[in-house]
């Protein structure tokens, strides 16, 4: 009994149908993941300049208290050198108290830039915890839409492994495995007619005899190059060859009927 290779076409249209399905269910979490990584991203930013926020506020903070420290101890400088009498230490005194003076500008200069800094940086927060915000809804809606896809396309899955299952009985488990395997790495395309003898699927001249062998559709024949199952399928040359001989043939019996009929009627009349 030959083998079926029309069963074996649409085992191969199944499996690859199958494979497409699962290739799907694969790539369909890469967008979330990308969308995750994202996030994450976006978080580490977020903590990083909360961090840089809360170390300046800290600064600010100092700043304040130093400056408004120098500034009290400056007021106590000028209280006291009202009444002090000695020109020395009335001179000191001015000298400090024109230091304080100094510190504080500069502390004063110092707490209004730390201050526009952290003004910004705040602007800037509250940009990146509402891009949080926002990714993490994206990510809910991702994952959302993930589940969903995910879920129609396993019933599709289902629904092509049974496929598969019906068509494959009776394989052998090692020819089914090395058929998908074929039909993975091949474009879906395991099963290939020879003509000639030539391999439609790599193109490669076959030896005659193996070609002869395809040709008797008694076992399942692997193409040598490119491991494809092979089956005879007349070509149009295969055709013109066929109907040349035949016709040569065919010439041939009917000229050997014609003088088997000459030589009969000559036995008829030697007969009477």
């Amino acid at each position: 009994m030959g083998i079926d290779y029309d069963k074996l076409k649409k085992l191969q249209t199944v499996l690859a149908q199958q494979f497409v399905i699962e290739d799907r269910i694969r790539e369909i979490p890469k967008v979330l993941n990308d969308k995750q990584a994202v996030l994450q991203k976006t978080k580490m930013d977020y903590l990083e300049m909360h961090n840089k926020c809360e170390q300046i506020k800290a600064d600010v903070e100092s700043l304040w208290q130093r400056y408004t420290a120098k500034g009290k101890e400056r007021e106590a400088k000028e209280k006291q050198i009202e009444i002090t009498t000695l020109s020395r230490e009335c001179e000191n005194l001015l000298k400090e108290i024109e230091d304080a003076k100094t510190d504080e500008q500069s502390l004063l200069k110092n707490y209004n830039a730390k201050q526009k800094y952290l003004a910004e940086l705040e602007v800037k927060l509250q940009i990146s915890a509402d891009m949080v915000e926002s990714q993490e809804e994206e990510v809910r809606e991702e994952t959302a839409k993930k589940d969903a896809l995910i879920a129609e396309q396993e019933e599709l899955l289902k629904g092509k492994i049974s496929e598969r299952d019906e068509l494959s009985t009776g394989l052998p488990q090692n020819l089914l495995f090395k058929f998908e395997r074929i039909i993975r790495n091949k474009g879906g395309v395991g099963v290939v007619p020879v003509h000639g003898i030539i391999c439609q699927g790599c193109h490669m001249e076959l030896p005659q005899q193996f070609a002869n062998d395809v040709r008797k559709n008694t076992d399942i024949n692997f193409c040598p190059y490119c491991s494809r199952i092979l089956y005879y399928e007349e070509s149009e040359e295969d055709r013109k060859v066929e109907e040349l001989v035949h016709g040569d043939v065919h010439t041939e019996d009917e000229e050997n009927g014609s003088t088997e009929e000459f030589i009969s009627e000559d036995e008829n009349l030697f007969d009477d």
